[in-house]
């Protein structure tokens, strides 16, 4: 297969919409798509010189897997072991526990796995991980490991059937990757089953240009459709859209054509072959591999700039880093194609090093020593919730059909539980010390809680991995109150706001806000399409449930406090450790959650007053009144921080919150806590 200089221009495309997704930057909201380019082309390279390989009776595993191993080793672990080094002097032993086992299996092309169980790729936290970025690289190794075997037996029996073979795997594995993208979306992100239909169109592309399919007459109309698409796929692409799946369809298909299409005409190939795009594709492979560990260390210790121009000299000093990663590390090992890897001491030094620090930061839960006394009591925060905490809160896989028979109870257990807490971790966090309240008033409480669950019947958060958990366990939590007459009060608590809106701003240190969206949708019925219409869904499902739970009982609806998107330990932590500690009486100002916060109350009250006159109170109690005075919201109270990550509460936090939740619960009806 001959050097094509367009597929250097489409690489650079595709890194580029990665990497501004990955620096913020809205407009190109589908930019994550690069990685789908970028597996296309791999596929279509990859199995293009396989193919020509067997064709010449010349094909060696041997030399396939060395090639890829000189291709993709070197760059990764030097970018590993550099990240590791410079993660011991940023990264608190959380970060750097993790960041440890995520290096590991990096090197053994398990990282899509790794992160499968840990994160989603499409949470905001993601984009803080310093080796997110690596799934990819376990999906095409993974590929890299099958797709010659694959080819090679195929070959041996009947290589007529390589094209119907190929036909039929990549249709299979799009249609499971349209079929579980939605509730089983981090299945269907970090697998190869639902990627390997993207690799395998970049085969079919290299095998049908074997065979000359595409008429040279249709090639330069073919490449501008390609590129117009592949343009498309990386700025237009909706918020939530489930991936990958049919939103996948234009960057890949895109990409194929213009691979189809070598006979463009040279006008418009020169696009992507003109020297600054060549060299960018060029440079595309270390600068994927070195733009996360930059971006995610600044974001994770708040070093982050606000300005463009702050944000344009790290993408420079990515430029240099990257560009000294391909000349000095790459090309040695791609060029010296009789390079003896016994000899190259310093690259297994490189993996001897990463291991051991990674094995010693799991032992030692991510080296702590290497910070002072008060850092490590300040990050101790981070872990202060209720000894019950994560025993009584639902996770997934135990709500479908779920009875609550061994749901958790606090306050006195002489006698049954008079008072139910519904909602999510936020709730489940209040339960213990809620229940010692209750338990001086001879109550007790029944917990019925599931993380990341928005607690109102008839609404789904879209978009959210558990969301589909939600409607089954809100039916289980209605069925399991009818059943049991003698609650006759309870406290509805969540991170509404979370839930409500676009929690992406402000922050306590004044980022821009950016759009206001209300992701959750009914459950059944036509999906609502502009804001009012979702509020108007909200403050309808809302108010139908306080109608029923307002019939038999007192209800107190507990907003939440605000989203503030800093994990306050962690950035305490980080300003100790560096010499700069916030005053032990910091706060923010309340007017950054003032519009989200004064929306979510007006949506409560409209659904206090749409559910009518009922026989019991329904109380609303603002969460924030308790933490804020005047103008301003404390983040710390008498030495004591009240954030444990960007919005959960510590215990100090809740022992202020919950007498006055168990206080509005005897409270006269109104609609709103004075």
């Amino acid at each position: 297969m001959h050097y094509r200089q367009d597929i250097d221009g489409l690489r650079a495309i595709a890194i580029l919409g990665v990497v501004l997704y990955h620096a913020g930057l809205k407009e190109m909201s589908g930019g994550y798509a690069g990685v789908d380019v970028f597996f296309v082309i791999s596929g279509f390279l990859i199995g293009g010189r396989i193919l020509d390989d067997l064709d010449r009776g010349a094909f060696s595993f041997k030399d396939f897997y060395l090639r890829r191993a000189r291709r993709i080793l070197p760059a990764l672990v030097a970018m590993v072991l550099v990240t590791m080094i410079v993660g011991w002097w940023t990264l608190i032993p959380h970060d750097y526990r993790y960041m440890g086992g995520a290096a590991v299996t990096a090197l053994l092309s398990l990282s899509n796995v790794w992160f499968l169980n840990r994160i989603d790729y499409f949470n905001p936290e993601a984009t803080l991980d310093p080796l997110i970025h690596t799934w990819s690289l376990g999906i095409e190794e993974q590929f890299y490991a099958l797709i010659p075997l694959l080819l090679f037996l195929i070959w041996r029996i009947n290589r007529k059937a390589v094209l119907p073979t190929l036909l039929v795997i990549a249709a299979a594995s799009f249609l499971v990757a349209v079929a579980t993208s939605g509730e089983y979306r981090l299945w269907a992100f970090y697998l190869l089953h639902t990627r390997a239909w993207e690799l395998l169109a970049g085969v079919l592309i290299a095998w049908s240009q074997r065979n000359r399919t595409l008429p040279t007459q249709f090639h330069t109309p073919a490449y501008l459709i390609g590129l117009l698409l592949v343009v498309f796929g990386l700025c237009a692409v909706p918020p939530n859209a489930p991936w990958p799946g049919v939103w996948t369809l234009p960057a890949v298909a895109g990409t194929a054509l213009v691979l189809a299409a070598p006979q463009a005409a040279h006008g418009l190939s020169v696009l992507l072959a003109n020297p600054l795009m060549r060299f960018m594709g060029l440079i595309s492979y270390s600068l994927y591999l070195w733009h996360q560990p930059v971006f995610g260390i600044l974001k994770k210790t708040y070093l982050w700039p606000q300005s463009l121009f702050g944000v344009v000299l790290i993408c420079v000093a990515l430029l240099v880093i990257s560009t000294l990663s391909w000349r000095f590390v790459e090309q040695p090992f791609r060029t010296h194609h009789k390079w003896n890897w016994r000899k190259r001491t310093p690259f297994w030094v490189g993996i001897a090093a990463i291991w051991v620090i990674a094995i010693g930061g799991g032992v030692t839960e991510g080296y702590p020593k290497r910070m002072p006394t008060e850092v490590t009591e300040t990050l101790a925060m981070r872990s202060s919730y209720s000894p019950t905490y994560r025993r009584c809160l639902l996770v997934r896989g135990k709500v479908p059909d779920y009875d609550f028979a061994d749901a958790c109870t606090f306050g006195d257990t002489t006698v049954p539980p008079s008072v139910a807490l519904l909602g999510d971790s936020h709730a489940g966090r209040a339960a213990l010390q809620l229940g010692n309240l209750l338990k001086a008033q001879g109550k007790g409480l029944v917990e019925l809680t599931l993380s990341s669950c928005l607690p109102v019947a008839g609404l789904i958060n879209d978009g959210q991995t558990r969301a589909a958990q939600c409607p089954a366990f809100n039916n289980s939590v209605r069925a399991y109150l009818d059943a049991h007459p003698e609650i006759t009060q309870v406290v509805v608590y969540a991170n509404w706001l979370n839930y409500m809106f676009d929690t992406s701003g402000p922050n306590i240190f004044g980022h821009d806000a950016g759009a206001i969206t209300i992701p959750s949708l009914p459950v059944d019925g036509p999906t609502p399409t502009t804001t009012a219409q979702r509020e108007d869904a909200f403050v309808a499902a809302m108010a139908a449930q306080l109608r029923w739970l307002g019939q038999h009982r007192d209800v107190a609806l507990v907003s939440s406090t605000g989203h503030l998107q800093v994990d306050i330990p962690r950035y305490y932590a980080n300003r100790q450790w560096w010499g700069t500690p916030l005053p032990r009486t910091a706060n923010y100002p309340r007017s950054i959650e003032a519009q989200r916060g004064d929306r979510m109350r007006a949506m409560f009250v409209a659904a206090i007053e749409a559910a009518g006159p009922l026989p019991n109170n329904v109380i609303l109690l603002n969460a924030d009144d308790s933490f804020c005075t005047g103008q301003h919201c404390d983040l710390i109270r008498d030495g004591a921080i009240l954030f444990s990550d960007v919005n959960h509460l510590t215990l100090p936090a809740l022992d202020i919150l919950t007498p006055e939740i168990t206080q509005s619960l005897n409270m006269p009806a109104t609609s709103e806590k004075p």
